[in-house]
């Protein structure tokens, strides 16, 4: 009989981090999401805020480093570092603490991918997901989420 309570006891520690990992899992891809539409939605603003300079001040012209720049063009500047702020964050901060959070579902998912529960098996959601989107696949989306609003910027100074 002690032996059952410990089966039951190791089963439910094995669920409860599983629930975890798979919360976790949901709250860094929400975070993320909310962090890539809130940045390129303020330099989506910033971009129209230097068109709007350029349509309000078409003479307007600042001397910087010995050069005359024009102010739209300091505006789309700041544009794109602030884009190159976000994505590092994103990339090198939430996006690893996803990857991290994945890693560990598919070694929870690997370990119990035998083990059946009244005939169903209970993980593999985080490796089946993972297999249809692969972390290389994820990598070159972010790239071009990030680099469609820094090619507009680039092209437009």
């Amino acid at each position: 009989m002690p032996e059952e309570n410990e089966n039951a006891e190791g089963a439910k520690l094995v669920l409860d981090e599983w629930k975890t990992v798979i919360s976790t899992q949901m709250h860094f891809n929400e975070m993320i999401m909310r962090m890539r539409t809130t940045g390129v939605s303020v330099v989506t603003g910033v971009y129209g805020a230097a068109a709007f300079a350029l349509g309000q001040y078409p003479t307007k012209f600042l001397g910087i480093w010995g050069m005359s720049i024009h102010v739209s063009a300091v505006i789309i500047g700041f544009g794109i570092l602030l884009l190159a702020s976000i994505f590092a964050l994103d990339y090198h901060y939430y996006f690893r603490l996803l990857i991290g959070a994945v890693r560990r579902g598919e070694e929870i998912d690997a370990a119990y991918k035998k083990q059946l529960v009244s005939g169903a098996k209970l993980f593999g959601m985080t490796t089946m997901i993972t297999e249809e989107v692969s972390r290389r696949r994820a990598g070159i989306s972010l790239g071009v989420f990030y680099g469609v609003p820094l090619v507009a910027g680039l092209m437009s100074l």
